[in-house]
């Protein structure tokens, strides 16, 4: 998914941090240059929904 807001590694950092340390995320992948973050999840345990609300809660905007 697009996250708008991020524009430094640090962005990324806080980002990756955030959805890395929700239940059921097998892996995630964020890039500065791609705005974007890709993440490889159990779907019985956590939702995008969820994953989006720990990406608002960084203080960037999921899209």
């Amino acid at each position: 998914m697009k996250v708008e807001g991020m524009s430094c590694g640090h962005c990324v950092m806080r980002v990756k941090k955030a959805i890395e340390g929700m239940q059921g995320v097998k892996k995630v992948d964020v890039s500065l240059e791609n705005k974007q973050a890709v993440v490889e999840f159990d779907e019985g345990t956590t939702s995008v929904e969820k994953i989006k609300a720990a990406i608002k809660e960084t203080g960037y905007e999921p899209v």
